[in-house]
């Protein structure tokens, strides 16, 4: 088994297609165990499309991470190139 690409792996910002919501996927960088866990964070956004109002996190597997931002995209989302911080908490 080889090492996932960097296109199998959610990382970065999603804005929502009317700009209301942002969601940041970041790898958990010190997992308990051998599979890799992944940060989804939820933030409301401002007009301009930049964080604003932290609302919460959830903890997922890779997979889980992987079907979450993949239907997003299928449903608009749009990768944000603008990285405010890996993690801004």
């Amino acid at each position: 088994m080889g090492a996932k690409k960097a296109l199998d792996i959610p990382d970065g910002w999603l804005l929502d297609p009317k700009g209301n919501w942002l969601l940041l996927f970041h790898k958990d960088i010190a997992p308990k165990d051998a599979s890799p866990q992944f940060y989804m964070d939820k933030w409301e956004a401002t007009q301009l499309g930049t964080p604003f109002k932290f609302k919460n996190r959830r903890k997922v597997n890779l997979e889980p991470a992987l079907e979450t931002w993949r239907e997003l995209i299928d449903n608009g989302w749009r990768h944000i190139n603008n990285q405010y911080g890996k993690s801004i908490l």
